[in-house]
């Protein structure tokens, strides 16, 4: 293993540490996060999955579902900035919806794929994490949620140190000049 796994072992147990710690700010982080994603995602629908098939209908369900994921994550990204703590739980509860929205949106998309000879096993995917994505994010407000956050960071800081021992254990071992592998 090279040092980039150290690396990645303390910066995800170093995150998993800061869910622990401050579970509301981390939302806010994720509010961020999740616009900036729902930006990428409708620009990918845009430039990959729309020019896909020739249907009207089609190529209208992908302009609607990619302005109202532009609109959203601009929403996600710039409000946070200028509003207090009220437009956090606003935030989450409103990408909770778009990604419930973003759901029935793709299935008719993924569809007209699926008829189309494409295979639509990405996106059927994506539909299942919108879903359990939307149900997470209406739970994170209450009390159940910030548990959840912690859970979440007591998680990653297994995953960093185990990723972190595991970089230790896997190193190469250097003796005159040469270097052996461990196997």
């Amino acid at each position: 293993m090279n040092n980039s796994n150290y690396f990645l072992g303390i910066m995800t147990a170093i995150v998993g540490l800061m869910m622990l710690l401050a579970a509301e700010s981390m939302v806010q982080i994720l509010v961020i996060v999740l616009g900036i994603s729902a930006i990428l995602n409708a620009g990918f629908i845009l430039a990959a999955v729309a020019p896909l098939s020739v249907d009207k209908t089609f190529k209208t369900e992908c302009f609607i579902r990619a302005a109202v994921g532009i609109i959203v994550g601009l929403v996600c990204v710039v409000i946070p900035i200028r509003v207090a703590e009220f437009a956090w739980q606003t935030l989450v509860y409103v990408f909770a919806v778009y990604s419930l929205l973003a759901a029935l949106v793709e299935i008719p998309i993924a569809l007209t794929l699926h008829k189309d000879g494409f295979p639509v096993k990405r996106y059927a995917i994506e539909i299942a994490a919108s879903i359990a994505l939307a149900v997470i994010l209406f739970l994170l407000p209450s009390t159940f949620g910030f548990t959840i956050i912690r859970i979440g960071g007591a998680v990653l800081i297994g995953v960093g140190a185990g990723t972190t021992i595991l970089a230790w254990k896997n190193r190469d071992i250097i003796a005159d000049d040469a270097i052996v592998r461990d196997e």
